[in-house]
């Protein structure tokens, strides 16, 4: 048993920029990189493992071996179908669409794939940068039409700060704005429904599609604002518990003893700062950007540095 590390995946898109590779010193190619996936077994997109020592290639395939899945990902998955979460960074240099995402099961019947609950962490922001959070309390389901035809309009514009932290529940209408870095944390899910996006044209000169049927179906209107600024509360903290992941934020100052858990695999994401990860037999150093994965009969290991570490976990 040793932690697990995966190599990321890139995503290519229309209002991506070059920040990821800026912030996590990456070598990346392309100045449209709006997407890194670190931890994924979508069929959209899969995290090949870097440690050598796994025969399995992906997590897909690591997930899939049902002799080692209770070692490795813990109780709570052994009768999963499927991996559960997916987590990605976010680069927005431009707006991204004004979208939703379906509940689980609008998305089993009409898509074959899994809700998509999801949370952000500001990493990064410039001055005055807005996320589109909502609608406007005016809007109820007789005005939803006249809403969506007047959208920049009747949407909610909420200012966020680095070290925010939003919750964005399936059927929120939602949109990530320009100059934003964020961490994701979601659904293992690749379904989205744009709404509008800014009379923006695709590569080929045609308007990006739009799904507002689905849209109409899946949009909740009682969704509310659940922004808070993990900066100005406690250290070591869960900011987050649903059916879904749980999250909590770690502070190393030094030196922390952790132990795995035997109902459930961890992940770690080092949010800032640098330091490393020791078990009795591994040690590597990790820094800013880096995710790894905590099998769940892993043990006792030691995070060492100065790091702020965001923790998942089923």
């Amino acid at each position: 048993m040793e932690p697990i590390f995966f190599k990321p995946l890139y995503k290519n898109v229309i209002w991506g920029g070059d920040n990821i590779s800026k912030i996590f010193n990456r070598n990346i190619t392309g100045n449209d990189i709006g997407e890194s996936w670190e931890l994924s077994a979508h069929p959209s997109g899969i995290n090949e493992i870097e440690n050598s020592d796994f025969e399995e290639k992906n997590l897909l395939e690591l997930f899939n071996n049902r002799k080692i899945r209770k070692d490795i990902f813990g109780r709570i998955c052994v009768e999963m179908e499927k991996f559960p979460i997916l987590i990605k960074f976010i680069d927005a240099q431009n707006n991204l669409s004004i979208q939703v995402h379906p509940n689980d099961e609008y998305a089993r019947i009409h898509e074959n794939d899994s809700g998509k609950t999801e949370v952000w962490y500001i990493l990064e922001c410039k001055e005055n940068a807005k996320i589109v959070y909502g609608f406007k309390d005016s809007v109820t389901p007789e005005t939803l039409l006249g809403a969506i035809n007047n959208i920049e309009e009747s949407v909610q514009y909420v200012s966020v700060h680095k070290g925010d932290f939003i919750s964005i529940p399936s059927g929120t209408i939602h949109a990530i704005m320009s100059g934003i870095v964020l961490l994701e944390v979601q659904q293992s899910s690749d379904v989205t429904y744009r709404v509008y996006d800014w009379n923006r044209l695709d590569k080929s000169g045609n308007p990006r599609e739009l799904h507002l049927k689905q849209a109409f179906d899946v949009i909740n209107l009682s969704n509310n604002n659940k922004i808070c600024n993990y900066e100005k509360l406690d250290k070591n903290l869960n900011i987050y518990k649903s059916r879904y992941f749980n999250i909590d934020m770690i502070n190393v100052e030094g030196l922390t003893n952790e132990i795995s858990n035997k109902d459930s695999f961890y992940v770690y994401i080092v949010i800032d700062g640098n330091g490393s990860i020791k078990t009795n037999n591994y040690y590597r150093e990790i820094e800013k950007g880096t995710t790894f994965l905590i099998p769940a009969n892993l043990g006792d290991f030691s995070l060492i540095g100065n790091m702020k570490l965001m923790k998942i976990w089923i």
